[in-house]
């Protein structure tokens, strides 16, 4: 029997059940002229854990949820190895993210179209982010209402909200009730994908939906391998793995990869889309020779400010077992509670430098230290509890790749970021860092800080700084930019070089948004069903 190949076959095949993968598929499936095959590695979850905030933190590295891939040694960053997680399950990394909902700035889409990428103006994909949008504040011309993702600002209450509001404003910065709305720059309240306490992701609020109509077959823990073509170079079929036994999904009109910045180019490279040479070492047949499968990768580096605070968080006194477990079965059952506290506060967009088109930092402002772990009653309470900020540098110069390090399937891809190749790119992220510690050392704050954590006081000259953020700078998890449009793709998301092939994921940005990706994937997949419905006309 572990010889035995399943075949289908149905009108559209979707590779990955993720932010993108899980919407577009859903869309394409509401039309109701077609069948669709989505394929995800993770299964549906059941786990009431995901859905909530604090939660999210007690199975985050679970292998079930999370493919947990590791960088190479990172030449720039003292050759450390980053930690690069990504959902593996039915909704992807939307089902296991802070749920942070960030646009990114009008000048990054003016940007895109800057490149010849027709229809991809700012204007043109503000109507793709207001149709998965349901905006619980107040109602603007800018925001979307009844969509399937609801975006609201949580009720935190916490005196260092104020107090850290009220020192940015005091160092110049303005505050922006809506960071999504017509301007980006300043500081407001957090956007999230959450409703009544509970994250909103594409698989439970688009799959598991559209799983019930019979135009959709999703096929969970099934990895794909690689695309079959047609000796006119179409794309006709995927080969994968179900349950430990061999599979393939033929597909009539169209294959969709939705496999994320990781994903798509490892998918493409064992397919024969790629560098020749590269595929030329693991003995791969060519299909396309196309260079930059896997190049042009970007991520947002950061880098975090921590001020020990006087009095520890809510989320510190919660994280007892005896605590928790009650603030968990509270979140889960009623949607209220310490559970359902995001890691975020609040966000500044903000230039460090004069004669920028659009903020080039970002800094996310949290309320308690995310390294606590849950402790028993009467147990050393353990590290000190925390406030502070994280910093990224939102228009990295940098670029980094990702490449096959095996064929097989279940083999990681070799992923390099390159984090700082670009000397500017270290000098902007220390401006950023000077910032906001220039803004937050404060009067305002004397009564809530004890003291700076990190960088700390000995950390003051040029020189101190750049080596602060070699030794300690990370990835805030935002890759993109490995199938980009104009390279790899068309602007209708099409593969260059052959037919019947499409992106629609993170992997297709030409050049990074300013802020959180989950929203502008989004946009993306909503975007793609409209091209690939219209062209069904054809």
């Amino acid at each position: 029997m572990a010889d035995r190949t399943d075949e289908f076959v149905f009108d559209y095949l979707v590779v990955g059940a993720g932010t993108a993968g899980g919407l577009l598929a859903s869309r394409l499936a509401a039309d109701g002229r077609f069948t669709v095959a989505l394929v995800e590695a993770g299964r549906r979850s059941a786990n009431p854990l995901l859905s909530l905030p604090l939660g999210v933190g007690q199975v985050w590295n679970d292998p079930r949820y999370n493919w947990s891939y590791r960088s190479e040694p990172e030449p720039f960053l003292d050759g450390r190895e980053l930690y690069l997680p990504r959902g593996k399950v039915l909704g992807g990394s939307s089902a296991i993210n802070a749920m942070n909902h960030v646009r990114g700035n009008r000048h990054d889409y003016e940007s895109w179209a800057a490149l010849g990428l027709n229809g991809w103006s700012y204007d043109e994909i503000l109507p793709y982010f207001l149709r998965s949008e349901d905006w619980r504040g107040s109602p603007s011309a800018m925001r979307g209402a009844g969509g399937p993702i609801a975006v609201s600002e949580p009720a935190q209450k916490d005196p260092i909200i104020d107090a850290v509001f009220a020192s940015l404003r005091a160092a110049g910065h303005r505050h922006n009730r809506d960071y999504n709305g017509v301007v980006q720059d300043g500081f407001g309240r957090a956007q999230f994908n959450m409703s009544q306490g509970r994250r909103q992701d594409t698989g439970s609020r688009f799959v598991f939906p559209a799983a019930r109509r019979q135009s959709l077959k999703v096929f969970g823990n099934t990895v794909a391998d690689r695309i079959q073509f047609s000796e006119q170079g179409r794309a006709i079929a995927v080969d994968g793995v179900r349950d430990g036994l061999p599979l393939t999904i033929r597909a009539r009109r169209e294959i969709i990869l939705s496999a994320g910045a990781y994903g798509s180019p490892a998918i493409l490279l064992r397919s024969g889309i790629g560098p020749a040479e590269e595929l030329a070492e693991h003995n791969i047949p060519l299909v396309a020779n196309q260079p930059n499968v896997g190049r042009n990768l970007f991520d947002h580096p950061r880098i975090a400010l921590e001020y020990v605070r006087r009095r520890p968080s809510q989320i510190h006194r919660t994280l007892r077992y005896d605590r928790l477990v009650m603030a968990l079965a509270r979140g889960t059952l009623f949607g209220t509670g310490p559970a359902t506290q995001p890691l975020a506060a609040g966000h500044l967009f903000a230039h460090t430098r004069p004669g920028l088109p659009a903020p080039n930092v970002q800094a996310l402002f949290r309320l308690f230290n995310p390294r606590l772990r849950p402790r028993w009653p009467f147990s050393p309470r353990g590290e000190a509890d925390t406030f502070g900020f994280v910093i990224c540098l939102l228009h990295p110069q940098s670029r980094g790749y990702v490449r096959l390090r095996a064929r097989a399937p279940h083999a990681p891809p070799g992923i390099r970021h390159n984090f700082f190749a670009s000397a500017e790119d270290l000098q902007q992220l220390v401006e950023g860092g000077r910032m906001l510690r220039a803004a937050t050392t404060s009067p305002l704050l004397d009564d809530h800080a004890a003291g700076e954590l990190y960088p700390g006081d000995d950390c003051q000259s040029d020189d101190e700084w750049a080596d602060f953020v070699r030794s300690t700078a990370d990835t805030i998890f935002h890759p993109g930019g490995t199938c980009a449009m104009g390279t790899v793709t068309d602007a209708d998301l099409s593969v260059r070089g052959v037919s019947g092939l499409r992106i629609a994921d993170a992997s297709v940005m030409p050049l990074p948004v300013s802020g959180n990706t989950n929203a502008a994937v989004m946009m993306v997949a909503e975007r793609a069903s409209d091209l690939i419905l219209r062209s069904s006309h054809c």
